[in-house]
């Protein structure tokens, strides 16, 4: 049976360890550091939270040190981590590996990401998106499964994308494309914006024709696609939503990464050779 030791993190990895166990795995949890000591020797796969695994010199969601988590960890074919860790540090492990890697984690992300990020721009707004005029920034991954659902809730949906590419992609999923150089004007037509550059797009003259009544959902990551700070000096309603399936669908998003986890032991060769027989 193998077995799967996670540490630390959000409620997402309570999802993966349950798809874990729905798999046939043996399970250990760790999330105080007094556990460490109960740790077995060997494991399968370690998996470290997810897209952070270490911030400030703590293990993410835990107040367990770096430094005493790497001394404990046990020996294992695949460790599964996030940022704020290099694979060289991961000695024990015999490969290292970030689900960043694995582009159909990305997508199952960017698809419980647009998911939540619907849901909390029609629970702040308190009303639905039927008939609503909204603006993608981006058309990355989560930009491109906002359009599509956008679009069939009966949203008027603008794209403001880079490239000619990017713009005909977006009028095939059903938006109105326009190009970075029209954002501002694009501003002052909509209801609701769903930021997903992580570089200030929305300057001064975007967020002057963004309406007070107004919702921009920010998804990227800092520096975020304004001036967060300014645009709510300037009375504009910004949601900093970051980490939203974890938030959002914490158990979709743990069984993500754990089928990310098995699509990476499969390419190891190491499936069903267990360390516990």
């Amino acid at each position: 049976m193998m077995r799967l030791i996670a540490c630390g993190g959000d409620a997402r990895m309570l999802g993966a360890l349950e798809a874990a166990k729905k798999a046939g795995w043996d399970t250990d949890y760790i999330c105080r550091k007094e556990e460490l000591e109960s740790l077995p020797a060997n494991a399968d796969a370690l998996l470290l939270p997810w897209p952070h695994s270490f911030r400030d010199g703590l293990l993410c969601g835990t107040q367990i040190a770096k430094a005493d988590i790497l001394k404990c960890l046990p020996a294992c074919a695949l460790a599964v981590h996030g940022s704020g860790i290099d694979a060289q540090e991961l000695v024990k492990a015999e490969r290292a590996f970030d689900p960043s890697q694995d582009e159909a984690f990305l997508r199952a992300n960017a698809q419980l990401t647009a998911e939540g990020a619907v849901y909390r721009a029609m629970q702040r707004q308190g009303r639905a998106l039927l008939n609503a005029a909204v603006l993608i920034t981006g058309f990355g991954r989560i930009a491109q499964e906002l359009t599509l659902r956008l679009a069939a809730m009966g949203a008027f949906v603008i794209v403001c994308a880079r490239s000619e590419t990017q713009m005909r992609r977006a009028h095939e999923l059903g938006a109105h494309p326009v190009p970075l150089s029209g954002i501002a004007a694009a501003c002052r037509q909509v209801e609701v914006i769903f930021n997903t550059v992580p570089a200030h797009v929305l300057g001064k003259t975007a967020l002057d024709r963004i309406s007070r009544v107004a919702l921009v959902i920010e998804l990227a990551s800092p520096p975020y696609g304004m001036n967060v700070e300014m645009a709510r000096h300037m009375g504009i309603n910004v949601a900093v939503e970051s980490g939203l399936p974890g938030r959002y669908a914490p158990m979709n998003a743990g069984a993500a990464l754990f089928a990310a986890l098995e699509r990476a032991i499969t390419e190891t060769g190491m499936e069903g050779d267990g360390v516990n027989g």
